[in-house]
């Protein structure tokens, strides 16, 4: 009875590190593939290049956007970005948009442990007044979620008149590193 036992639990750890080694970091991609490595995963319309960046037009569920894929400058994935435009330039839809991605994102990834509601003027508004004040580029909405090594925000705002909900996912491990390969290139540079 002894060894059955000790036979579940050695099968049960190594089934829950297979699952665990299964999961992805952004779409079906994980954190270090290659460009080329996330070319051949990401099913969506690519765009273009730019820099060390990748970009697709594609859906999450049913609202477009844009996904941009980062990389390190030695081309492993760090960052990755949806960039959500409506249909609408009614700024009610954009923040019942940011509001339902909240929820949904707060029910993957328990509560966040930030959320905050900047003004350029510094006034404190109630939800209420969000879609006036968003309108008028005065507002800046993001609420942060942290996993074992994703740190995701999602963040409403306004530039030039336009909306734009964004929902960015970043390696804790990899921004380190491209954090510390900016300082070596700096340091070189200066």
């Amino acid at each position: 009875m002894r060894s059955v036992s000790a036979f579940l639990v050695i099968f049960m750890l190594t089934l829950s590190q297979y699952v665990s080694g299964q999961s992805f970091s952004f779409r079906s991609t994980k954190w270090g593939m290659d460009s080329n490595q996330v070319k051949n995963i990401e099913s969506s319309s690519f765009l273009y290049s730019k820099g060390n960046s990748l970009y697709y037009s594609g859906k999450l569920s049913n609202l477009d956007a844009k996904i941009i894929y980062s990389f390190t400058s030695s081309d492993q994935l760090y960052q990755t970005f949806y960039v959500i435009t409506l249909n609408s330039k009614n700024p009610s839809l954009y923040v019942n948009n940011f509001l339902i991605l909240q929820e949904l994102l707060s029910t993957k990834y328990n509560q966040p442990v930030k959320k905050s509601v900047n003004t350029i003027n510094g006034k404190t508004i109630t939800q209420d007044e969000w879609a006036s004040n968003l309108i008028s580029d005065n507002l800046n909405l993001e609420t942060k979620w942290k996993t074992d090594n994703t740190e995701i925000i999602l963040s409403l705002y306004s530039i030039n008149d336009e909306l734009w909900i964004e929902v960015r996912y970043t390696s804790i491990d990899f921004n380190k590193k491209v954090d510390e390969e900016k300082k070596a290139k700096l340091l070189k540079d200066i």
